[in-house]
């Protein structure tokens, strides 16, 4: 097990840290911003509330099915991978005296084949607050696990798994669960728990100062949500990172990161032109391999939308040498391809965006839908399109669109401009342009 350096009698105003426990934090973010890129500088630490949990909150209790949708959001993790499963024991056994011995079972996790199973002691819905953060504990392990990051180093995993919920934004959530102490009384039977988490607050304060000082925010909102204790040590740890800077700071890549931002905030307004020209200039700031690939592939779906589809195609072919399993970059290609007429190739790359797990299947299904549309195999066509429409969970690009231009192919012309007013109201610039096309003729 890591054992964490603790300095006794130490000044009112001096943090103090240890060098290995210094360098424990460092190293595991740097692997941490390695694989996921740096956390963008408006980046959040999740607070137990509505605004990050909606449908939890809005329930009349809290329901472990609500915990787990709004987790998969947070954490974009598809939701139909996730399954769990309540365990009674002898806790819910009303009127039977016992103890137990070290940590009481609250929440395991069982990964493999693409699926996720969680099983959580029935106990904890008692206690919807355990209840959340077991489930927020065990989502974290998801996440790492679907990178496939060989994060289980044995005592010292639970202590990596606090220092990725940080850079995850569940820092504060965590930090409000290193104690848990709690008396229910019912008149006849007294149940009482305590529990102490194994991260002392030094390192705890340090990893939050660390994450704080990569997206440049010395004095967060979110600092008042941490425990009084905490937040004094986080108060101490921010001053230490101004006097002694972390080698992981670095400025270039903090303005990439508000670049490759700024860019997805003008594709959402339809300014493709102007998102390629701030992803260009990130692309010049950023030596980080996951960056990178993240800018090629939205090059490459930037350069779709304004139909430069050969442009297009190298930017995302750049994606995929840097990340093969990048699954949406392999998807957004094999659908640049196929508006090129590569049919067969393009549908090579959607098989591997398949198979990579780490895809947009209302996507993968509307491209597929497209490739056989351009193979006149209108059945199979109709069939990815009905598929695509299911799967949706958020708004699919073009979907409309494209369905819309299938229908009156088809001679379906009706209920083909139907669904071209929901691409146009969508403000999709493409369905736009083919609306006023037909209004002219």
């Amino acid at each position: 097990m890591k054992l964490f350096g603790i300095f006794k009698n130490r000044e009112n105003d001096t943090f103090r840290i240890t060098e290995p426990d210094k360098l424990w934090v460092e190293d595991n973010f740097r692997w941490l911003i390695k694989v996921f890129g740096y956390p963008y500088r408006e980046s959040e630490q999740i607070l137990l509330s509505e605004t990050y949990f909606p449908k939890t909150f809005k329930a009349e209790s809290v329901l472990i099915e609500n915990i787990i949708k709004d987790l998969c959001l947070l954490l974009q993790i598809r939701e139909e991978k996730i399954f769990f499963q309540v365990v009674n024991d002898i806790r819910d056994s009303y009127g039977m005296p016992y103890k137990i011995e070290g940590k009481p079972f609250e929440s395991e996790l069982e990964a493999g084949e693409g699926k996720s199973k969680i099983y959580i002691a029935n106990s904890l819905q008692k206690h919807p607050k355990r209840l959340i953060y077991s489930f927020v504990y065990e989502f974290i392990r998801i996440k790492l696990i679907d990178n496939k990051l060989q994060f289980d180093t044995g005592d010292d995993t639970y202590l990596f798994i606090y220092l990725a919920g940080i850079y995850f934004g569940f820092g504060v959530l965590l930090s409000q669960n290193l104690k848990d102490t709690g008396r229910v009384d019912d008149g006849f039977w007294e149940t009482k728990w305590n529990y102490i988490s194994d991260m002392p607050n030094e390192i705890m304060a340090f990893a939050l100062a660390t994450y704080s000082r990569l997206i440049e925010q010395d004095i967060p909102k979110w600092k008042e949500s941490l425990p009084s204790d905490l937040r004094s040590q986080f108060e101490k740890a921010i001053k230490y990172l101004t006097e002694n800077p972390s080698e992981l700071y670095d400025k270039k890549e903090i303005e990439a990161n508000e670049l490759f931002k700024t860019a997805y905030d003008q594709y959402q307004k339809t300014e493709f032109e102007k998102a390629v020209t701030n992803l260009q200039k990130a692309l010049f700031l950023t030596n980080d391999d996951v960056m990178k690939a993240d800018i090629y592939n939205n090059l490459g779906y930037y350069s779709i939308r304004i139909k430069n589809y050969e442009q297009s195609v190298s930017f995302l072919k750049n994606a995929i040498q840097i990340i093969p399993d990048y699954g949406y970059a392999n998807d957004n290609l094999g659908y640049a391809l196929i508006q090129l007429g590569n049919l067969e190739e393009g549908k090579e790359y959607l098989e591997k965006a398949v198979a990579t797990e780490k895809n947009d299947v209302a996507y993968t299904y509307r491209n597929l839908a497209l490739y056989y549309q351009a193979k006149g195999e209108m059945n199979k066509a109709e069939d990815f399109y009905k598929k695509a429409f299911d799967s949706i969970t958020d708004s699919v690009d073009l979907l409309e669109y494209h369905y819309a231009d299938f229908l009156i192919q088809n001679g379906k012309t009706d209920q083909g401009l139907e669904f071209l007013k929901k691409a146009v109201e969508k403000g999709e610039p493409e369905a736009i342009k083919k609306m006023n096309e037909i209004k002219k003729n």
